[in-house]
């Protein structure tokens, strides 16, 4: 299930067929299936200039060795800025633990689109951007509308630019 596979804008290699590891199910244990769906269908998927990119499940196994970003950078970075309070170190994890980062790009800055994954918010679509990641627009009521809205071009503009 992929909208998108034959979209001039993106450059798209098959999935592999791996599956996720134990550790990402371990913090990740509820995914929405259009999203599993759709990240079954690819190993990379990218824009043309290669600044706005899919994460795979390779990326979230720590498998696929070409990225200089790992899926969770911008959490990372988070955590490194606040090494020493660890009040907002465990916000910033919970967070992240509500939060899947499926899109992530350096074409305007860093910037990432999110996939709900708590309760509250299962399966909605979000944004966020440097230096607030934790700060996030709602774009999507799920997956799947989101990329109907990518491959139709009905996404806010400030969103479209990214790819």
């Amino acid at each position: 299930m992929n909208p998108l596979a034959d979209h001039p804008d993106f450059i798209i290699e098959n999935g592999s067929g791996e599956k996720f590891s134990e550790d990402f199910l371990k913090r990740y244990p509820k995914i929405p299936e259009d999203y599993i769906r759709f990240l079954e269908s690819f190993s990379q998927f990218t824009n043309s200039s290669d600044t706005t990119w899919f994460n795979s499940i390779a990326d979230f196994n720590g498998s696929h060795k070409e990225n200089e970003f790992s899926w969770n950078e911008f959490e990372q970075q988070s955590l490194e800025a606040f090494e020493d309070d660890e009040a907002t170190r465990k916000q910033i994890i919970s967070f992240w633990d509500d939060h899947l980062p499926i899109i992530l790009s350096v074409k305007n800055g860093y910037a990432y689109f999110s996939i709900g994954t708590a309760e509250s918010n299962f399966g909605k679509i979000y944004f966020g951007e440097e230096p607030e990641y934790e700060e996030t627009d709602h774009v999507a009521e799920s997956f799947s509308e989101f990329m109907e809205a990518l491959k139709h071009k009905t996404l806010e503009e400030r969103y479209l630019n990214l790819f």
